[in-house]
Formats: structure tokens, sequence, C-alpha cells
């Protein structure tokens, strides 16, 4: 009877060591990587990604220069980075979104996007949406950043009924050295 017995508990066993085998092997569940090795650039470059909410981190540092919607004429240099900045109100209902045609990627790229409440503790507190750019080469560009109303009801909504966009900012980006 002792014989009957043995033959489970030592599948049961086997079946053990093949996965503590396994997982040693593959790195385990904690981290993926093997002891002193670095992370393979996928990993490294899986930053959350922005929402309105404010609660991402940049995938960098802040741009030093911020330009708002009374200063759309914008001169950097190449490499420069940068960020355009405008008022958001999501309790409102408005957030604002890029617009079509996109920027010529020869002169800026946009590096991230991210979002900033007047007081972070209120939930639909007012604040300012940040869209970043580096300038990648001497040139001229512009950046359409349109207003996207899902909730307010006022005159952008009926403009999207009415197959009309909302309201756009248009910057203006020279870069040169």
């Amino acid at each position: 009877m002792t014989h009957t017995l043995r033959a489970p508990r030592r599948a049961a066993v086997s079946v053990v060591a093949l996965l503590c085998l396994l997982t040693t092997a593959c790195g385990g569940a904690d981290d993926g990587a093997a002891a002193g090795s670095a992370p393979s650039p996928e990993a490294a470059s899986s930053a959350p990604s922005p929402s309105a909410s404010g609660s991402a981190r940049p995938s960098q540092p802040a741009p030093a220069k911020v330009f708002g919607k009374d200063h759309t004429e914008i001169e950097v240099a190449p490499g420069e980075t940068f960020a355009l900045k405008l008022r958001i109100s999501p309790s409102a209902g408005y957030d604002w979104e890029p617009a079509r045609p996109a920027p010529d990627p020869a002169v800026v790229v946009r590096t991230g996007e991210r979002s900033k409440a007047d007081d972070p503790d209120r939930m639909g507190s007012p604040g300012y949406h940040f869209f970043d750019y580096r300038a990648e080469a001497e040139g001229s560009t512009r950046v359409r950043l349109r207003k996207d109303c899902f909730a307010c009801g006022g005159e952008e909504e009926k403009a999207a009924k009415a197959g009309r966009k909302g309201p756009e900012v248009v910057f203006r980006i020279t870069v040169k050295e």
C-alpha cells in the first residue's frame, strides 16, 4: 500500500523541483533580469503614459522654457526642449488635444504631455496641460492644439455636432541656431 502512495508523492516533488528550476533559470518573477545585467531597452522605455489627471510622471524632466497661448511665436535652438501650456478645467469637461496637420517631425518632435492641477487635493481642479517638445533641426513648423470639450454642452459641443472642430491655438515654431 505504501508503494502506491510513494508514486504520487514522488511525482508531486518532481513537479515542484521542476518549477523551481524553471523559475530560477528564467530569472524568477521578481524582476525578469539576471543579477548584474542591465534592463532591456523595452523595459527602460516603458514609462506610464501621460494622462489628463496629472498622475503620470513625464518620462523626462519638464522643459525649462514654457509658452502659453499669449506667446504663440516661438524661437528655439536645435536640441532645445520646450513646453506648450494651456488652461484646462476637467470639472467643466474640457481639455486640449493635438490637431492635424501634425508638426513637421524633422523640425520638432513631441516628447510627452502632462497635466498639473491648481489644487491637486481637489478632484476636477482646474490647472494646465503641458505638451512637451524637442527641437530637432533648423526650420519652421506649426503645432495645432484643439480644445476638446467632452462634457461642457456649450459652443464646442454644438460645433462638434455640426461637424466643426473646437477652437484651436496655433503655435508657430522656428528652430534656428
